[in-house]
């Protein structure tokens, strides 16, 4: 059994015990650099580590190796909230993240896209209006389509631009770092346009889609952050967690109809689409006759 069990142990770490055994890493230092799972390094960083683990008599390794082995929770018989809970309790205290609101909002973001690339500008209002209309909270990717289609806009004012700014910036939900990039770019165009050098319309939409790039990735951390606390939160309340949930299941309900835009999909069709039995193991060419009866899409 013990032998068993070393092997296990010998499998699940099998990288680092083998980049150890290269080493040649034995004692304390051996056991700190397995505890500590180190990944693979190069040859530089490696032997550094090495050196801090060596340094003052073994001091480093010591800690790793007689560190108390930490847990998501100390509550006893506490255990950790599932994805799909996580996800329930963002849906609770974040409305605006829900499933229905969220996929049509991003189906507002690939139209306004659209009409930005036609120069389509009464759309693109319209679709601005709707959104406001349906009472969709404007998020990061929102407020950078809503700024640069002001700039491109050739018959509205740019400083519509700094007011739209300025409400991104009152609401205060959103990283100061993007608020930094949009604020530092206006500028920088404002200050080119007073000597004539402004961007063309074709570099500003490229400014657009960069940004549009950049708002994904800061909204997401965003949320990712905002789910993990409240996850935290409702650990630290583990009686009343359940509750909350329950709740949110509740409302998951409700936000089931919600937003509806008007667009339901072809044929009852359950979404992620399987592959017909008909298909099974047929691919193009095969010369399979009535194939064009049986398409189907994901």
């Amino acid at each position: 059994m013990a032998h068993v069990s070393g092997s296990l142990v010998q499998i699940c770490c099998f990288g680092t015990e083998k980049q150890a055994q290269r080493l040649r890493l034995t004692g304390v230092v051996g056991r700190a650099y397995r505890q500590a799972d180190t990944p693979k390094l190069p040859k530089a960083a490696t032997e550094h580590f090495l050196r801090v683990l060596r340094s003052h008599d073994d001091e480093k390794a010591h800690q790793i190796v007689n560190a108390p082995k930490t847990s998501f929770s100390t509550r006893p018989g506490a255990t950790a909230l599932t994805s799909e809970q996580k996800t329930r309790l963002l849906w609770r205290y974040m409305p605006d993240e829900a499933e229905a609101e969220n996929e049509l909002r991003k189906k507002s973001h690939k139209w306004l896209w659209r009409y930005m690339q036609r120069r389509d500008w009464k759309r693109f209002d319209v679709c601005l209006e709707q959104m406001q209309d349906r009472q969709l909270r404007f998020d990061e990717v929102t407020y950078n389509m809503a700024i640069y289609g002001v700039l491109l806009h050739p018959r509205r004012d740019d400083e519509v631009a700094r007011r739209i700014l300025s409400d991104m910036v009152e609401e205060k939900r959103y990283h100061p770092t993007l608020l930094r990039l949009h604020t530092g770019f206006i500028e920088s165009y404002f200050e080119l346009k007073e000597v004539e050098a402004a961007p063309n319309p074709w570099d500003l939409l490229k400014v657009a889609k960069t940004f549009w790039q950049v708002s994904v990735n800061f909204k997401r951390e965003r949320v990712k952050t905002v789910r993990r606390k409240l996850a935290e939160a409702a650990m630290e309340q583990l009686p009343d967690s359940q509750g909350v949930i329950a709740g949110a299941e509740e409302y998951e309900e409700e936000l089931a109809g919600l937003l509806d835009d008007g667009q339901h999909k072809p044929g009852g069709v359950r979404f992620p689409a399987k592959r017909p039995q008909q298909l099974k193991a047929v691919h193009k060419g095969s010369g399979v006759p009535n194939r064009r009866r049986h398409r189907w899409k994901h």
